[in-house]
Formats: structure tokens, C-alpha cells, sequence
């Protein structure tokens, strides 16, 4: 993707997002010659690279910009659409299932967010199931799943739950995926029991489920974060990864725009808000994350520049070239300053180093213990230093 098709699209964006708040606007002067501009292959990467199928062909004046681009993002937007109905039909279930067992949980995205920020369960598009559950009912919930048909990916994380290490992993993570075959394809659910590593800017469980809303999806009650914490949790997670996807700071914007009678002040001190908002004022232009940023104070600056990087990137890419310990240093201090808890830092700088993924093995899925975590742990570093050193070798060989 290029950054003229990144600009274009942002300017898209943009326009939706004002037409939606405002009313029916035209088009700003000048947006035609933009878009005319940059290669219309180019300009639908950057629209499915950043998940905006559906929000871009829900807006007739879009088409009539991009004509030549209607008929596939009309495509595209159908299957995004199928997608969503399908993850609907998912949450429905899953909601039913834990309700049965008396087991608190809360939908978090997905569904649920879209409905609470447009009112359509098919806005956001396609996405996993994340779930949101209790730790001390970790194990519980795991059961649960599986007794539906899930199981749990290997090599991601220790499979005894309740041993050393797997009491670590859980203490040291903050989520886990399963995954089921359906009639119509894998069915992935992504079990969390705390919203992010970084814990101390976020809601606990017990406080996100007594402040909970309750949505009707059909005839099933499904029980999500409150808005306030929603906007909370989607400031995080943009910011998590690096503010790359555009989708994730359309759910700021929105959701902000709903929060416009409650005081956020507090949230200020929140370098995920305080950064996030400032990104996502940068795409929207909207007034109500101008509100609740602090301008280019304290990181704002840092973290624009940092996600206009990454909105280029291919997806979670973490940037170019092979991995060195200056990327991984890099990648760990990124995090750290999203919380201002030594507890977060405590347990973000042990993930990276003692990854619970690597206390399981990838093709038998048995755990690891000690031994063999290092024994894998000195195998990858090894790989990644001769895959360094062909890297080296190869631009030596062609200068």
C-alpha cells in the first residue's frame, strides 16, 4: 500500500464519518482529484487492508466517487456482511451456553460493539468471538468451550492451566484462542480474562460486568462492556497495535461521540486514551476526540508519527526486515509506556521473555517445562540469528 492510497482512504473516511454525524454533506473540493490520483488497485488494497468494506459502501456518495470501484466493494461488503451474520449467529449461542451455566461473561467487539456504535450487528464486518470471563473461572470457561466443540490451538499456551507454568502464563497473558470446524468453515474464539496486558488503564472484570450493558441480539440477552469502558477498551487496543487499522479508530470515534455528556478528564492521564484520541482526530477530524486529547503533549507527537507508519505496513507487521534485539527492546518499550502500573511492566517485560506460548510444543502440544521452554527458546534464537546473518550475507553479495 502506498501513503497516497493510505490518504485517500483516510479522506474517505473522513467524509463518511462527518455525513454520518451531520448529516448529508457533499463532498469536499478537491476529494475527486485525490481520488483520481492514486490507482483505484491500489486504493481498494488500502479499503480491505484496513477493514472498511461495509462502512464505505453503506455511503451512496462513495460510489458515485469511486464508480469504478462500486461493483467490488458492493462484493466485498456482501461477504463482509455474510461474515457478520455468521459471528451474530456464534455470539448467540456462545451467550446462550454460558447463561445456561450461570457463568458471567461479557462479549467484548465484535457484535456487540457495532451494535452499540451504529445500531447495525453488520457494520464492523467479519471478526473472531472475543470473550471476556472471570480468571478465577478460567477453567471453567475452558470446560465449558470445550463441551461445545472447541479446543484449545496448540503451541500457544502451557495445556495444564494449573500448573507452574500455567498458573504463570495466565498471570503473565491475558488471553488464548479456540477454535472449532463448523458446516460452514472454522468457527475462532479468543478467550480473555483481563482486556490487555497492560491491566491498570482498564476495567477489572468485576467492575467491567457490574457496569455492563445487556443487548438484545434475536431473542438472546448478550452482555458486553459498557460504553464508557468500550471506549476505554478500544483506545487500548488501537493503540496495542500501533494504531495500524483504521477500523479500530472509526470504534474511538464513534463511541466517543456517544460519551459527549460524561466528564473524561480522568481519562487524560491515560497515555492509550490520550494517544488514541489524537491518532483518531487525525482521521476523523471529529470534535469530540479533539476533546479528550491533550494535542501533541506528552507522546502525542511520537504515537501520530508511529501509526502513520503502521496504517502502511502490512498487517501486524511490526516493520521491515529480519527480528534483532534492538526490534524486540523496541516492541517491548512500545508497550510498557501504555501503563503507568509496575505491575504492567513487570508482567509485559516477562511475557517477552519467558513467552507462555513457548511452555507448550507446537506439534504434540504437550507442555514444556523449564528445560525444554530453554531448549526451544536458544533453538529460536539461533534460527533468527542465521536468518540475520543470511539477510547480511545476501545485501553484501549484491552491492
Amino acid at each position: 500500500m502506498t501513503p497516497a492510497a493510505l490518504e485517500a482512504t483516510k479522506a474517505l473516511v473522513r467524509l463518511v464519518l462527518q455525513r454520518e454525524r451531520e448529516g448529508n454533506l457533499d463532498a469536499p473540493a478537491g476529494l475527486s482529484q485525490q481520488l483520481d490520483a492514486v490507482p483505484k488497485e491500489a486504493l481498494l488494497t488500502s479499503i480491505r487492508r484496513h477493514r472498511l468494506e461495509c462502512l464505505l459502501h453503506g455511503d451512496p456518495l462513495v460510489a458515485r466517487l469511486l464508480p469504478d470501484l462500486a461493483p467490488a466493494l458492493q462484493a466485498l461488503a456482501r461477504q463482509d456482511a455474510m461474515a457478520a451474520m455468521a459471528l451474530a449467529s456464534l455470539t448467540r449461542e456462545i451467550a446462550a451456553l454460558f447463561e445456561q451455566a450461570a457463568m458471567p461473561m461479557l462479549v467484548i467487539k465484535g457484535i456487540p460493539l457495532a451494535l452499540q456504535t451504529t445500531g447495525s450487528l453488520t457494520s464492523r464486518g467479519r471478526g473472531d468471538l472475543d470473550l471476556l470471563v472471570d480468571s478465577k473461572r478460567l477453567l471453567e470457561a475452558v470446560a465449558l468451550l470445550e463441551s461445545a466443540g472447541f479446543s484449545r490451538c496448540q503451541g500457544q499456551f502451557p495445556r495444564q492451566l494449573n500448573s507452574v507454568w500455567g498458573r504463570y502464563s495466565r498471570w503473565a497473558g491475558y488471553e488464548f484462542s479456540l477454535v472449532r470446524q463448523s458446516p460452514a468453515g472454522l468457527q475462532w474464539i479468543d478467550l480473555h480474562w483481563a482486556l490487555a496486558n497492560a491491566r491498570e488503564p482498564l476495567p477489572s472484570f468485576a467492575l467491567a460486568w457490574h457496569c455492563g450493558e445487556q443487548l438484545a441480539l434475536n431473542d438472546q440477552i448478550v452482555a458486553t462492556l459498557s460504553r464508557l469502558h468500550a471506549f476505554q477498551h478500544a483506545c487500548a487496543h488501537a493503540a496495542t497495535d500501533q494504531w495500524m487499522c483504521l477500523r479500530n479508530l472509526i470504534d474511538v470515534d464513534r463511541l466517543a461521540n456517544q460519551l459527549k455528556g460524561i466528564d473524561l478528564s480522568k481519562l487524560h492521564r491515560q497515555p492509550t486514551v490520550r494517544w488514541s484520541c489524537a491518532v483518531t482526530h487525525v482521521v476523523t477530524g471529529s470534535e469530540a476526540v479533539s476533546r479528550r486529547n491533550l494535542g501533541h503533549a506528552s507522546g502525542s507527537t511520537r504515537a501520530m508519527v508511529r501509526a502513520a507508519q503502521a496504517q502502511v505496513m502490512p498487517w501486524r507487521s511490526q516493520g521491515p526486515g529480519p527480528w534483532t534485539p534492538r526490534r524486540w527492546a523496541s516492541t517491548v518499550w512500545r508497550l510498557l509506556v501504555l501503563s503507568h502500573d509496575a505491575r504492567d511492566w513487570i508482567r509485559t517485560l516477562l511475557f517477552y521473555t519467558l513467552l507462555p506460548a513457548a511452555f507448550s510444543d507446537p506439534e504434540t502440544g504437550e507442555d514444556r517445562g523449564l528445560a525444554g521452554f530453554l531448549q526451544a527458546r536458544i533453538a529460536r534464537l539461533r534460527q533468527r540469528l542465521n536468518e540475520r546473518q543470511g539477510t547480511s550475507n545476501q545485501a553484501s553479495a549484491s552491492r
